[in-house]
Formats: structure tokens, sequence, C-alpha cells
């Protein structure tokens, strides 16, 4: 009887640790995806020595389909395979890409973001005046949930 106390006491002791941790999880996953994706988008224009011309929106429609295949090969991440993927944030939503980037001229930005929910956004301003709406990140101080990946001007 006194174990099974002791066991119950433990017990009650960790349950406000756990409470919340699946949802700081979310984002700490998502804060590794955009790293990974950011890291496989440099290792694409290190490899070839461009990219694609960015269409801003969805990951996957943001290259062409041969483009993409090439960024799948760099990302050793859950985000998905050559033949399916899917490129989805921990919240269903899949990731974003803002960006000028244009192949012709090898200059632009290329951001990746995570898309915000409605009244969930911030603006994120990076240092070369660059700006996004992105998901807040509460365990963050509402950090934009966004990296800027490659800034060629």
């Amino acid at each position: 009887m006194v174990v099974i106390v002791i066991m119950a006491v433990l017990g009650l002791a960790i349950m406000p640790s756990l409470i919340g941790s699946s949802d700081k999880a979310k984002y700490s996953r998502a804060w590794n995806d955009l790293n990974a994706i950011a890291n496989a988008f440099v290792g694409y224009y290190g490899k070839e020595g461009t990219i694609g011309t960015i269409t801003p929106g969805d990951l996957q429609g943001a290259l062409g389909t041969a483009d993409l295949d090439i960024l799948q090969s760099f990302l050793n991440t859950p985000l998905g395979t050559k033949t399916a993927p899917t490129l989805k944030d921990p919240w269903g939503n899949m990731y974003q890409v803002a960006g000028t980037w244009k192949s012709d001229t090898g200059k632009g930005y290329i951001a990746v973001y995570v898309k915000p929910a409605t009244g969930d956004s911030t603006t994120v301003t990076f240092r070369t005046g660059v700006t996004c709406s992105a998901k807040k990140d509460p365990y963050q101080n509402n950090l934009g949930m966004a990296k800027l990946v490659i800034d060629v001007m």
C-alpha cells in the first residue's frame, strides 16, 4: 500500500512537466524541419551553382519537378521522398517559401517559413529587409518561425 501511495505521489509530481510537452515538441520539430530545408537549399546551391526560379507559396510548388527531386535528395528528414513528397509541418500545412530568386540572374532571396493560422502570425524581418508573415513560436518569445536561406543581391 505504501508503495502505491509513493508511486501516486511521484506520478502527480511529474504530471505538470508532461502537460504541454507534445505541443512544445511540434514547435521543436518545425524548427528542425526549417533548418533541414534551409540546409538542403544551400547544399543544392553549392552543388548545382544555381537554383531554379522560385515561385512563392507551398514548398512543393516553389520549384519545378526536377529541382524538387534534387532538393529532396539533400533532405535527410521525415519531410518526404522523391516519389512521395510530404513536406508538411506538424500542424498539417505545407512549408512555405517566400522569394524573389531568379535562376537567370542568380540573384534574389529565398526564405522558408511555417504558414501561420489566423491570428497566430508575426512579421519576420531579416537584416537585409526581407520580410514574411510566419507562425509565432510561443516557446521562443513569439519569434516568427522563418529562416532566410539565400540572399544574393
